[in-house]
């Protein structure tokens, strides 16, 4: 059996040997490991899928054979002050990375509470993306297994890096659907000596901005909030809001959310007229989410660009295009990744 010839290569964690199709979590410790299971699961015509913290998943269920978990890839491998970047394991911990870059006087500024791995995968935008964009931004290289088991070293830890297609930058966004991270390569910041929320009126926010705000978040539960957020010296921080409240930021939770995409700028206006126990939509970015609000389905009807996020059992992602159809076909031609 399948699951046997598993056990030779890897670390495996049955789920359910009883059931007519049984599945198989996996924990390779090395590149090698790693590039044998996709090449055993293409073989026996399984599927295989890759996860981090396995707390972040998009969209419907997926039904893999085999999951293989990026636990053992972690820790800092290097670090520049003096160049701005990080090499990482992509099962390393977000959080902790960011503990480690302070350390060093540096910052990622995200707040994402999966791996690094699912940090690069999904490309969720957050509180800074107005001025500093999406995690795809960020990523100046990698190493990646592709579908067919192909280990790759891609990009350079230079930021002007122009040479060839960004096959780790494709990636991102993918869902591990093209391949996996197995060790990133993120541009950094100075750490700032302050970061301040405070809180904003919806007219204030072009002034807001113009002075230097690094993102601008709209906040609503029990009531409505917009924040501007400031980061950098403390002067320059205490300048910036002497005229505003500090802002309290809730954290939204929810058994479903929901995701809608709109023109960039148009953000607050739309989420004005979302429905929702929480609603947070990051300005700039084209970006809500929506948790324990209306159905997908009503969204769409309502002329939405929607997509489920957590709580969706089908039809939870848009249909995806020719460049993702390319690039599958490249990296994984029997679509092994799911």
């Amino acid at each position: 059996m399948w699951i046997d010839e598993l056990e030779k290569i890897t670390k495996v964690r049955v789920l359910n040997r009883e059931d007519s199709r049984p599945r198989a979590l996996v924990e390779p410790s090395s590149e090698e490991e790693v590039s044998e299971v996709i090449h055993l699961l293409s073989s026996e015509g399984l599927k295989g899928h890759f996860i981090g913290t396995g707390t972040h998943h998009i969209g419907e269920r997926v039904e893999a054979d085999v999951y293989l978990s990026m636990s053992f890839f972690t820790g800092l491998r290097e670090a520049s002050m003096a160049d701005l970047y990080v090499k990482v394991g992509a099962g390393t911990l977000f959080k902790d990375l960011n503990a480690a870059l302070r350390r060093e006087q540096m910052w990622l500024p995200f707040a994402y509470h999966g791996s690094v791995g699912g940090f690069a995968s999904l490309n969720i935008p957050d509180h800074f993306s107005l001025f500093y964009g999406y995690p795809r931004d960020w990523l100046l290289g990698a190493r990646i297994v592709t579908g067919k088991g192909e280990v790759i070293n891609t990009g350079s830890k230079n930021p002007k890096f122009s040479s060839g297609y960004k096959i780790w930058k494709a990636m991102s966004g993918s869902l591990g659907k093209l391949g996996g991270y197995l060790e990133i390569t993120l541009k950094t910041v100075p750490l700032p000596e302050e970061v301040v929320p405070v809180e904003v009126k919806y007219e204030q926010v072009a002034d807001v901005i113009s002075r230097g705000a690094h993102g601008i978040t709209l906040l609503k539960a029990d009531r409505e909030t917009i924040v501007a957020w400031f980061a950098g010296h403390s002067s320059y921080v205490r300048r910036s809001i002497e005229n505003f409240r500090v802002a309290e930021v809730e954290e939204c939770s929810g058994d479903r959310v929901n995701s809608v995409l709109t023109a960039r700028g148009k953000e607050i206006e739309v989420a004005r007229r979302l429905k929702g126990e929480c609603i947070v939509s990051y300005y700039g970015t084209g970006y809500s989410r929506v948790f324990n609000g209306e159905e997908l389905e009503e969204l769409r009807s309502k002329g939405y660009t929607a997509y489920g996020e957590k709580g969706c059992t089908k039809d939870c992602l848009p249909s995806l295009g020719q460049a993702f159809h390319l690039l599958k076909s490249a990296l994984d031609p029997e679509g092994v990744l799911v």
